[in-house]
């Protein structure tokens, strides 16, 4: 799929052409010892066919409404650049970068899976610890690696734990390791800057950003943690209609008010920890009555708090 926010691709050359560290071995070409390297590398990241769509995000509103805008911005990007004339005041209108943050399970890579769905992409999910460890001491090289696979299969990158790298740049440095760090964010600037294709990242720590990557990002949403209404739809989404459920109306109520402060990833749990009581229990023929839920919401709760020492739980609505 072709956006109009990406630029056109030139032909690639038939011919064989020696191969410069970090080129891509053209089709035909012989790739010499680091175009084979490069060859391998692309092939660590995979292009998925995203399953999960817009519609089944549970998200506020307004979040919603971020989100289309930016959907908009990528799939107008002819019509808003040229037409509109903002490529005469915006001359890095290429960008699509975008940054989603909030609290661990709010549905980040939901909400990227989506976008991607929506733009009829593939996506390449680029997770930091696992650049880094593929080939240890060699992040920048994965770095570019993964731009390009996203460049030639026209497929969205998106990178989880992007704090990881999108941090601050170090300015003591004092051992190798600290310049390998400066050289991967320095890279993934180089990048970003070049890259006319669709870039997420997904953080809990946005407030680490360096701020250079701020001003190269399109647009920052917040995916917050779920309202009263969002924790009701939740809860209807994510206990599948064959599940054998003992709940009435006003029991659905009471595990809305009860999983205040919960993501979506925590009720998810809650829902697969309660069924697996009940089965533990009944056997097969069980029934997941309220208090399943509510002894797996107990046990979530008590986790945070003594473990991830977490309050947010503790916030009303």
């Amino acid at each position: 799929m072709m956006t109009s926010a990406h630029r056109p691709t030139e032909e690639k050359e038939q011919v064989a052409r020696p191969v410069m560290e970090g080129q891509v071995v053209p089709p035909g070409g012989h790739p010499g010892p680091n175009g084979q390297e490069m060859v391998n590398r692309l092939e660590l990241f995979d292009v998925e066919t995203p399953q999960r769509r817009l519609n089944d995000l549970v998200l506020p509103d307004e979040t919603m409404r971020q989100i289309r805008s930016l959907l908009t911005k990528i799939t107008y990007h002819h019509v808003l650049y040229e037409e509109f004339g903002l490529g005469e005041i915006d001359p890095y209108g290429g960008r699509t970068a975008i940054n989603l943050y909030g609290p661990p399970g709010t549905g980040k890579s939901f909400a990227a899976e989506a976008i991607a769905h929506e733009l009829k992409m593939g996506i390449i999910r680029a997770n930091y610890a696992e650049i880094e460890s593929k080939y240890v001491g060699e992040t920048a090289k994965n770095i570019k690696a993964a731009f390009q696979k996203a460049k030639e299969t026209d497929a969205l990158l998106f990178f989880d734990e992007a704090d990881s790298i999108l941090g601050r740049r170090l300015t003591n440095v004092r051992q190798s390791t600290d310049h390998a760090v400066n050289v991967s964010r320095s890279v993934m600037l180089i990048e970003l800057d070049h890259f006319s294709g669709v870039t997420i990242f997904a953080t809990n720590l946005a407030s680490n950003y360096d701020t250079a990557f701020i001003r190269r990002i399109l647009g920052h949403v917040e995916i917050p943690l779920p309202d009263a209404d969002g924790r009701a739809r939740l809860w209807r989404y994510l206990i599948p209609g064959r599940m054998p459920i003992l709940l009435g109306e006003q029991d659905w109520e009471h595990l809305v008010s009860e999983s205040a402060g919960l993501s979506g990833g925590d009720i998810l749990n809650i829902v697969i920890n309660a069924a697996s009581l009940a089965l533990d229990r009944d056997g097969p023929m069980c029934l997941v009555a309220l208090n399943d839920f509510l002894t797996a919401i107990s046990a979530s709760k008590r986790a945070k708090m003594k473990i991830g020492e977490d309050p947010l739980y503790l916030q009303g609505e």
